[in-house]
């Protein structure tokens, strides 16, 4: 290499200058976590976010069961029918009707809900229970047109349908459990639970 090339690059002047970054002490730092902490701004970010996972939970189980029970009671009260007409489909044909648009509306709904990551169990069955009460009133319609009812094929779906419910109640603790809610279960079997509420009080 020549000399007059050696001794460009070896030239200070040249040379870019390194850019000083300014350090924050150890000190400092914890003297802006110290005032954080006393100022309470994690405590109230915590308690933001833990009321708005609550409510989304309260929201989607209030909604659920909202849904789930106009579709319960509706079947229930076509099946108590059913029963007392001794299985006869031809002076039933409306109740099945509007029972089938109820059924197909609440499972709509149901569908539509964003169910929280702790009660996703809890949702997927509940729309199978519903997809099997949903087939039975179909049975129904398909036996009303031919006349072709057989009571134990409908008692078939029920079974099934009953088999499902079952299973809601254990899915519906293990979600409350997992969001870490307080529930009760009274003596009575109802079950509630405990959330908080914008002003941190508990219901």
């Amino acid at each position: 290499m020549p000399i007059a090339e050696r001794d460009y690059w070896r030239n200070d002047r040249y040379r870019p200058k390194k850019k000083k970054t300014p350090k924050l002490t150890w000190g400092f730092v914890g003297l802006i976590l110290l005032a954080l902490f006393a100022s309470g701004l994690p405590m109230k970010i915590y308690n933001e976010v833990t009321i708005h996972h609550d409510q989304k939970i309260r929201s989607y189980l209030e909604q659920r069961e909202q849904y789930y029970n106009a579709s319960d009671q509706r079947f229930k009260q076509l099946i108590n029918k059913l029963k007392e007409n001794n299985g006869n489909l031809s002076t039933l044909s409306l109740e099945i009707s509007e029972t089938d648009v109820t059924l197909a509306r609440n499972y709509q709904k149901l569908i539509n809900l964003d169910p929280p990551r702790d009660f996703k169990q809890l949702h997927d069955k509940t729309i199978e229970e519903c997809i099997i009460r949903q087939a039975a009133v179909n049975y129904l319609i398909s036996s009303d047109a031919i006349n072709a009812y057989k009571s134990e094929v409908l008692s078939t779906y029920i079974e099934e349908s009953n088999q499902k419910i079952s299973e809601l109640r254990p899915l519906l603790i293990e979600g409350l459990q997992k969001a870490d809610l307080r529930y009760q279960i009274e003596e009575d079997g109802t079950l509630t639970y405990w959330v908080k509420d914008d002003h941190l009080r508990l219901e």
